[in-house]
């Protein structure tokens, strides 16, 4: 309990880092542009008779700067995601290497072998050995997971709640 617990930590940490990363990356990027482009947001002022020392000028420009840095690293994710699909196989690794993989079900998996899978193989094969072993094998696998687990059974029983009453709230 206390490696899952610390797991879980873990995991808001790094999930709370990706967006501290691009707050930090977008204002380290910001501030290293301004020498360069600061000319140029003075130019763009003149024209509107503005001088850069005139209050919030050099705000407004850090502004428009960080939001070009925001909306270009977005855009770039949008196109890793969406078009390059690369995190796909950095997703199989971690999915590999989570000890936790190897003998327990995830939620979804434990559905659809209790709702899909074993009854149309207990329907297919009623007299076959060799299924009714395969069978009880995964029962009893389904069975080892919803015990050690509280936190699978509890999202396992929300879950088909959810679905036997229609709702799609399972929270």
């Amino acid at each position: 309990m206390v490696k899952r617990s610390f797991m879980v930590q873990l995991w808001r940490i790094q999930q709370s880092y990706i967006l501290l990363a691009l707050l930090i990356w977008g204002v380290l990027i910001t501030f290293t542009a301004w020498p360069i482009l600061s000319p140029v947001w003075q130019d763009i002022l003149g024209r509107f008779g503005v001088p850069l020392s005139a209050p919030g000028a050099v705000a407004v420009g850090l502004l428009v700067i960080f939001f070009g840095v925001y909306v270009v690293l977005y855009t770039f994710g949008v196109v890793y995601d969406k078009y390059l699909k690369l995190w796909r196989e950095q997703l199989d690794v971690t999915y590999e290497r989570n000890p936790y993989t190897r003998e327990k079900l995830m939620v979804k998996e434990i559905l659809m072998w209790r709702h899909m899978f074993l009854p149309v193989l207990k329907v297919a094969a009623p007299t076959d050995p060799a299924a009714k072993k395969e069978i009880e094998f995964v029962e009893k696998w389904i069975g080892t997971v919803l015990a050690s687990d509280a936190v699978i059974r509890k999202a396992v029983g929300d879950s088909e709640r959810a679905i036997e009453s229609g709702s799609t709230n399972t929270a």
